[in-house]
């Protein structure tokens, strides 16, 4: 960046606070904000991102993808962030409207409005399950299911995680049910099946589990086995198979995993019996 860029973490606080405050009172342009968050994505410099995020709150102090972008300037403690989240999913839910919940729940991404505010919701249930708040993360990634039953953001991903970490086995193994094909094509919950497999005291289920989730992936044992450290920033993207995929699967199961050192144990005995 051409200059530090950051804001502290109370002034973004009390600034969302402030601006959210008298938006009520003065007008607010939506779509002319929305489209300098669109701008601010496709700038190579960080710097020009911020000033175009700054300017979309400052048009429409209640657009949550800006605040969203101006979160990754601010340096937060886990707590603080947590609490800026909720904010912002709260607000996201004014911005809706009850009514817009009861008429559109069940396919909610499928409504390009409905976005910003499952993309907040989304980063809370996900910081909530970083800070070992497994409980209320679990129902922030149960509610946004309710709310979008097809599930574009892989939100059952986490929720498995989450589901595994508590040893809620019949809720995970519904979960299977729902999106039956994902053992076959996605590592996470192929790697998930076998910690359930596990967890039921299935001990030939899981060795069988493992074989099938080892050639789906055969990165990933090195990672559920921490043989391998998991890189400083995650992949964008990843191909079936490939090892930003087994990257992103223990990243999301990780907490299910070291919630049970038992079942890497146990990973670690059979790992050449499959």
């Amino acid at each position: 960046m051409k200059k530090k860029q950051t804001i502290e973490s109370v002034s973004i606080m009390r600034q969302m606070e402030r601006m959210m405050g008298g938006a009520a009172k003065g007008s607010k342009n939506e779509y002319a904000a929305q489209d300098l968050v669109y701008d601010a994505g496709e700038c190579a410099d960080p710097e020009d991102a911020f000033d175009l995020l700054e300017q979309a709150v400052e048009i429409d102090p209640t657009n949550i993808d800006a605040w969203l972008g101006l979160m990754n300037f601010a340096p937060m403690e886990s707590d603080e962030r947590i609490e800026f989240l909720r904010k912002l999913v709260k607000t996201g839910e004014a911005n809706l409207g009850k009514a817009y919940f009861k008429n559109n729940a069940g396919y909610f991404w499928g409504v390009l409005e409905t976005r910003p505010y499952m993309r907040a919701r989304s980063q809370l249930a996900l910081r909530l399950m970083d800070a070992g708040k497994i409980e209320e993360s679990t129902v922030e990634h149960e509610e946004m299911l309710k709310l979008n039953a097809n599930d574009n953001q892989g939100i059952r991903y986490g929720l498995m995680a989450c589901y595994l970490t508590l040893q809620q086995m019949e809720k995970a193994r519904r979960l299977f049910k729902n999106y039956k094909d994902d053992r076959e094509y996605s590592a996470v919950f192929a790697w998930a099946h076998v910690l359930e497999r596990f967890l039921s005291d299935d001990r030939d289920g899981a060795l069988k589990s493992l074989g099938h989730a080892q050639k789906q992936n055969g990165h990933a044992m090195a990672y559920f086995l921490e043989h391998r450290k998991l890189p400083k920033s995650m992949p964008d993207s990843y191909s079936m198979g490939s090892r930003e995929e087994a990257i992103i699967a223990w990243d999301i199961l990780k907490p299910a995993w070291k919630a049970h050192p038992e079942a890497q144990v146990w990973l670690e005995k059979n790992r050449t019996r499959t």
